[in-house]
């Protein structure tokens, strides 16, 4: 049984413009309509029917008797004439029947040219979005290994907290997982290709340097995923250490009623003992959470160049 592709998010250029990235952004919603339709041939059904119909009521308009007027030899009987009169007046609306149906075709003709110009916006915006169908299966995992630093960064207490540079990370990481999913893309596309039958010293000179690049491309790019790992897993520790200081936090500040029932219990020493045991246990904590902050955006700095070091 063939192995289930690994699962990736599509990745949008954060630096394409607001307009393209709304378009991507929407992109399955516009798919979902189907296949493209040329104007005529989704106009046509309707105007088709329309035109039956009008076939129908404009030979009616003129052949039945119109209100008011006698009836004709065989129409004496008041049903029969009264029916008369009621088809003359429907067989009458053929003008307003041939506007709806130009309205009805047009909008549809209309609607099939927005379409098309949103299929070839999309078409011509695919530079600025990667998805499954543009890696190979080596390059997906890779890709999925930087989204899920990713999302363990920006789901982090310590981000939503602002404690190690909110703004930055919001910024910097949808930029570096884009360029790692556009080279990627760029690594799959030329790797795909089919190797020539020729064996001559020349060509597989070429092939050899081919691969060679490529393999340099694919490591620089496991390099960069592997510090946004990095960095990932410093913002966990550092996540880790402020629920630690927290929870010493809150026993410290709980410890008032504690400390009443220990001073009726015991010497004035161990009272003392126990407040500075756990002020020392605090400390400790905070100590830590300060080395893993500081880990964290030391790891940021190698993991989210600023752009003019990218």
């Amino acid at each position: 049984m063939p192995a289930t592709p690994t699962p990736i998010a599509p990745v949008i250029n954060p630096e394409a413009p607001g307009p393209i990235r709304t378009l991507l952004g929407n992109r399955n919603a516009i798919l979902a309509a189907g296949p493209e339709v040329h104007p005529v041939a989704g106009a046509g059904p309707i105007a088709l029917k329309g035109s039956l119909g009008l076939a129908v009521m404009v030979p009616l308009s003129f052949l039945t008797t119109p209100p008011g007027l006698e009836p004709v030899p065989g129409t004496l009987v008041a049903g029969v004439a009264h029916a008369q009169e009621t088809l003359h007046w429907l067989a009458g609306l053929w003008p307003y029947a041939a506007a709806a149906t130009a309205l009805l075709a047009g909008a549809r003709a209309f609607q099939c040219v927005m379409y098309s110009r949103k299929l070839r916006a999309l078409d011509a915006a695919a530079a600025h979005y990667v998805q499954d169908r543009d890696l190979t299966e080596g390059p997906r995992v890779l890709l999925a290994r930087a989204q899920r630093a990713q999302s363990t960064v920006l789901a982090s207490q310590v981000h939503r907290l602002d404690l190690i540079d909110r703004q930055r990370n919001e910024v910097v990481l949808p930029v570096q997982v884009w360029e790692i999913a556009s080279a990627l893309r760029d690594y799959s596309r030329l790797s795909d290709g089919t190797a020539a039958d020729s064996a001559s010293a020349e060509v597989v000179a070429l092939q050899s340097a081919r691969r060679q690049a490529l393999r340099v491309s694919r490591d620089g790019v496991e390099q960069r995923i592997a510090a946004l790992e990095e960095y990932a897993a410093q913002v966990c520790e550092a996540d880790l250490r402020y629920r630690e200081l927290q929870q010493i936090q809150r026993l410290v500040e709980g410890n008032d009623e504690a400390l009443d029932l220990l001073a009726r219990t015991a010497a004035d020493a161990l009272a003392v003992a126990e407040i500075e045991a756990m002020s020392t246990e605090a400390a400790i904590v905070a100590k830590t959470f300060s080395t893993a902050l500081d880990r964290a955006s030391a790891a940021a700095v190698v993991a989210l160049p600023t752009r003019a070091s990218a």
